[in-house]
């Protein structure tokens, strides 16, 4: 609450010393810049938007036509339908609206998202690292997504969750969590693969009997019939991947944007990304993920490593906006267990005042990076 309680501030100061500021898109066709008015704009924008339009109103029509604000109804399906689904009923109540009814299924994933975290947390090293393990991901830079009608929380929930049932060897509910993840997000693919790995593992060492089998098929089954889906309504795989690629410019690119966007920022070449401090301070955190990522591996269990390993190749692979590198990697909370080591070791006051000034930081990044960089989140 610190943290939103900053970025809400932010945001007012912001929007006072520059009313007419332009800092995101507001989903019609011509990508018209919007302007904000407080916090609750940075939630429900960029990805946001398009969630929203497609809990209130669904995938849409046929392909070729538009809706009621000239978007073509096929880049819906560049989204993934999970969390609009989820959000949809939500919106026949009285009084939710379908930006609402998105926000409060974030909540309500955030808390199961937590709930698994600290039960990972729990097993790898005790009751105060579970905690804190909570601690740190509520923290995190770009957690205000958390918050948002953004796939996040949904997708650290069915992770952690996959994740401990692997943990657990309960090979059915790891499997059947790890297909419906196919169904919220693209980057699922990392749970799938290790969930799909470690059953594999069981296998090969025989335990499990048929069990590890049935995760192994129930794992990719989400992530394959939304691409048989949205393929057979686009006439083809192929026109699916286009509309990532040249509509919101995703797509995979094995690093080369990332690399260009790094050595801009550290060479200075560039001064589009060179003189962003935002991007700066993106780099940041993704050189401060690497290293955690290195020295988890020795630290916690190998599933862990693995889904934490794959989420950095999809992140850093792929061809996204370096501004996105905080939002994109936190669901891969495994490496925060090396704050929650670390944190777990201190005295209960200085564990208030340590978590205290990150929730003010957070805070800050949170309300400076949408309203006051104007970068994407």
């Amino acid at each position: 609450m610190t943290s939103l309680e900053v970025m809400h501030v932010l945001a007012s100061h912001a929007h006072a010393l520059d009313p007419g500021r332009q800092v995101y898109p507001d989903g019609t066709i011509n990508n018209q810049w919007r302007g904000f008015t407080s916090m609750w704009d940075a939630l429900v924008s960029w990805d946001g938007r398009w969630y929203a339009k497609i809990a209130g109103s669904g995938l849409g029509g046929p392909v070729g036509a538009v809706d009621e604000d000239g978007v073509p109804y096929e880049l819906r399906l560049a989204f993934f339908p999970l969390y609009p689904w989820l959000a949809r009923p939500l919106t026949y109540l009285p009084f939710i609206s379908p930006a609402t009814a998105c926000l409060i299924v974030s909540f309500v994933a955030a808390i199961a998202a937590a709930w698994g975290l600290y039960l990972i947390g729990r097993h790898v090293r005790g009751h105060r690292v579970g905690l804190m393990l909570v601690a740190a991901w509520a923290l995190a830079p770009a957690a205000m997504t958390q918050n948002g009608a953004y796939t996040e929380s949904l997708f650290t929930a069915l992770a952690a969750w996959a994740l401990y049932a692997v943990l657990k060897e309960r090979w059915l509910i790891a499997g059947l969590l790890a297909g419906v993840s196919g169904l919220s997000r693209p980057t699922a693919t990392a749970l799938i693969g290790t969930v799909g790995l470690a059953a594999l593992v069981a296998v090969f060492s025989r335990r499990g009997g048929w069990r590890p089998y049935a995760a192994m098929a129930l794992a990719p089954a989400g992530l394959l019939a939304y691409f048989a889906f949205a393929s057979a309504r686009l006439g083809g795989f192929d026109r699916y991947t286009s509309i990532h690629d040249n509509t919101f410019g995703a797509r995979w690119d094995y690093g080369e944007n990332t690399w260009n966007m790094s050595t801009d920022i550290l060479i200075g070449v560039d001064g589009d990304n060179a003189d962003k401090p935002i991007r700066v301070l993106s780099l940041l955190i993704l050189f401060g993920f690497v290293v955690m990522f290195a020295l988890l591996i020795p630290r916690a269990p190998w599933q862990l490593t693995v889904f934490a390993g794959a989420m950095l190749v999809l992140a850093t692979l792929s061809h996204t906006h370096m501004s996105m590198a905080g939002r994109h990697l936190l669901p891969a909370f495994p490496v925060l267990l090396i704050p929650a080591f670390l944190l777990a070791r201190m005295s209960n006051r200085d564990l208030w005042i340590v978590l205290g000034a990150v929730s003010l930081l957070s805070g800050w990044y949170a309300g400076w990076l949408p309203f006051i960089s104007g970068q994407a989140i």
